[in-house]
């Protein structure tokens, strides 16, 4: 296995990223009547081309270093309830990237077919915030913990 320059640093950049998706999915969800409407402006356009990029590279890219930097190191304690949670993540992971295709899918639609189907739009997106929302709390009170933070600081000695 090989070991990420720091966890820490590795974490602090994870937290931030948790933070830049929750504000893109409320700009998003802020954006949708528009959206529906056919009736966004040029910068929330702008704005919306900028966040369908964010979870089209970033996420994928924040997925990858968790599953091998950060779970690695978590999955070293060998503790069955801990590689559980770590599984679930993992499991999470490939569902959040399923439902961003949709998500995504469906953002497209509505942007080139204005008469496209708004519903669907709307369920895609609460899918996605859902998902987002049920794996965040599962995330951060696995890789945040005090016994989890002591993990990394070691590992990183």
């Amino acid at each position: 296995m090989t070991q990420s320059p720091s966890l820490m640093a590795s974490l602090d950049l994870q937290d931030v990223t948790h933070q830049l998706v929750q504000q893109f999915i409320a700009e998003l969800q802020d954006m949708l009547d528009g959206l529906i409407a056919g009736d966004l402006s040029a910068q929330q356009s702008n704005v919306l081309n900028k966040i369908v990029g964010f979870f089209d590279t970033e996420m994928k890219r924040h997925h990858l270093e968790e599953e091998a930097h950060i779970f690695p190191v978590l999955l070293s304690k060998n503790d069955p309830v801990l590689r559980e949670k770590v599984s679930m993540l993992k499991a999470d992971h490939d569902e959040l990237r399923s439902r961003w295709r949709d998500l995504r899918a469906a953002i497209e639609q509505m942007a080139t077919l204005p008469e496209g189907d708004g519903h669907n739009l709307r369920q895609c997106f609460d899918r996605y915030s859902e998902c987002f929302a049920k794996h965040l709390l599962l995330e951060e009170s696995v890789q945040f913990s005090a016994e989890a933070k002591q993990l990394f600081k070691s590992w990183d000695a």
